[in-house]
């Protein structure tokens, strides 16, 4: 069995297998020496679907696999993906070909394996992600620079799509042209003599559209940074490629354009250019074929008429009659009883506990994986666990099912709950130390699912909260949290018993790590970053309840210690210990 990475352009469409049970060796090689074939692509303006088909299908014969001997394929390609890449929706008019559903349809018919889509400038993101090239929190930008320019944002460990689409950069319209004319290297072609690109950075008769050129580009990578808050750019894609080969140091003098920091922005962009060039997609869509073939082989399905929380709490109450008093008095009920419920699940959550404290303590993350509500449940504990206990924004995190930048006043509209997560897991470099938390109150969630099935197939330590407790062992992931909420008093909304006892559980699981890791004495949280006024007069006030201190003293502390609280009584304890 083999995993199929192909990258479909206007030019060519390129291909690379490996063996199925040697993804780990490849990784941990960095793909080097990976075999890549590639045949002329057919899709331009008036392609036709059995052309790509047979492209396709021409491809996956050259890569050595026949039928039954494919476990999983990823597709990286230029244009807007949707969410669980299933279609491309728009792109260029070029590939406009591939906007039609009918080309995918009969490739998956043939392959009969798992088969995702991705963007390409995506798909190199994830290629990045695999090198273990992203770290800590900050905001990148992945720029694949060829016949046009893309861009992916990773922001602490996810991608950044605000409104929930594709950052079009090369989009941008300027008197000049768009940035996909600007900075690509399409329209560059034909500046230089024979349209010769190695030229450009070998031939001093190119010095001045070089010059022009790089200026350009720069232009670009400042554009990006302002818009999308980048600290760093990384390209990739052909033009890495063509100044890896003619050994330019495209590197040195992009950041030598970029020294000076823009008004718009309060730090300098920095550049780094990404060697593995074009590999770095097919890179991504070969972890994507992995991740997404390991998944499916986990995946559970329940029946919808299984579902408790479809059955209403009281089958025959005509809650639009009641009164309101009577109205609050049920859902009151109702909620409390979901509350009381969770004793049941108390001595499930120690364990939980001890290990997510312990991972945590060797440098280990909480990622939380969830849907709709669940998913926003999460995030808000991730956000307030960081401001609360001053722990790091980058080891706690919370993926939603269709994004997270609009998660908090956007919903999902177009069956985010049923795609992968995988894509979204990549970009994490999930590790054995991490927790990933999945939760759906149904348990039915494939976005969940897929999570800590691929969470578990990378070595880290998985948990569902779910509606029901279980007997049997879940193959995607090894500990299961019920909630025991039942059934809801408006059938199928679980944004309210469900939910409560949700917001519950998360509390008991965060705060308790956070009590374990030292952030507390007492009563006290003593890691508070003191970030508006509130919280700078919690701090003086813990200050003197604990040493016994007066208010001056504790603001003077406070002040020595940068204004954290933390940093104030280790610097307490530390002048004990001289005594």
């Amino acid at each position: 069995m083999k995993y199929i990475a192909i990258d479909i352009g206007g030019s060519w469409i390129k291909g690379a297998s490996i063996p199925a049970g040697s993804y780990t060796k490849w990784k941990a090689s960095g793909f080097r020496d990976l075999d890549i074939r590639k045949t002329e692509s057919p899709v331009h303006a008036a392609a036709r679907v059995s052309d790509l088909a047979l492209a396709l299908n021409g491809l996956i014969a050259s890569l050595g696999a026949g039928e039954g001997e494919i476990a999983g394929i990823g597709i990286s390609t230029a244009g807007i993906v949707d969410y669980a890449g299933n279609r491309v929706l728009r792109t260029a008019e070029h590939l406009h070909a591939l906007q039609d559903e009918n080309w995918l349809k009969a490739f998956r018919l043939k392959v009969r394996c798992p088969v995702i889509l991705i963007n390409d400038a995506d798909a190199a993101a994830i290629g990045i992600a695999e090198l273990g090239k992203f770290r800590g929190n900050t905001s990148i930008g992945v720029m694949p620079v060829g016949t046009g320019l893309g861009l992916s944002v990773w922001r602490n460990g996810r991608r950044w799509r605000p409104g929930k689409i594709l950052n079009l950069l090369g989009s941008i319209l300027t008197p000049e042209g768009r940035y996909d004319e600007i900075a690509g290297l399409a329209r560059l072609a034909s500046e230089i003599p024979g349209g010769d690109l190695f030229r450009l950075f070998t031939d001093g008769e190119c010095a001045n559209i070089r010059r022009r050129y790089l200026d350009n580009l720069k232009k670009v990578i400042n554009t990006a940074a302002i818009l999308y808050d980048l600290n760093e750019v990384m390209v990739c894609g052909g033009l890495a490629d063509l100044a890896t080969s003619c050994s330019f140091a495209l590197e040195d003098e992009l950041n030598r354009l970029l020294a000076g920091i823009p008004r718009e922005l309060d730090h300098r962009v920095t550049v780094q250019v990404m060697r593995e060039g074009n590999l770095l997609q097919l890179i991504g869509a070969l972890a994507l074929a992995k991740g997404e073939a390991d998944a499916q082989d986990m995946r559970v399905t329940k029946s919808y008429e299984t579902l408790e929380s479809e059955v209403p709490y009281q089958q025959d109450i005509q809650l639009q009659d009641l009164p309101t008093g009577e109205l609050i008095q049920v859902l009151y009920h109702a909620e409390q009883e979901a509350g009381d419920e969770l004793r049941k699940s108390l001595d499930i959550l120690v364990p939980v506990v001890d290990l997510i404290s312990g991972k945590v303590n060797a440098g280990g993350r909480i990622i939380y994986a969830g849907a709709g509500t669940s998913g926003r449940l999460a995030a808000m504990d991730a956000v307030e666990i960081s401001c609360t206990y001053g722990f790091p924004e980058y080891r706690i995190l919370a993926l939603i099912s269709g994004g997270i930048a609009d998660a908090a006043i956007e919903i999902e509209s177009d069956f985010e709950e049923d795609a992968s997560a995988v894509p979204e897991m990549l970009l994490l470099n999930i590790a054995p130390e991490d927790t990933v938390i999945g939760i759906t109150a149904s348990g039915n969630a494939w976005f969940v699912q897929s999570a800590l099935a691929f969470a578990k197939s990378r070595g880290a330590s998985t948990v569902i909260i779910q509606r029901d407790y279980t007997t049997e062992s879940l193959s995607f992931c090894d500990r299961v949290i019920p909630l025991w909420s039942g059934n809801e008093v408006v059938a199928g909304s679980t944004r309210m018993k469900a939910g409560t006892a949700t917001k519950k559980v998360l509390n008991f699981i965060s705060s308790a790590v956070m009590i374990k890791l030292g952030k507390v004495a007492g009563p006290y949280m003593v890691d508070v970053a003191c970030i508006n006024n509130k919280l700078v007069e919690r701090a003086k006030s813990i200050l003197r309840i604990l040493y016994n201190m007066d208010e001056k003293e504790a603001d003077q502390r406070l002040r020595d210690a940068g204004m954290h609280l933390g940093e104030a009584i280790r610097n307490m304890l530390s002048e004990r210990r001289q005594k």
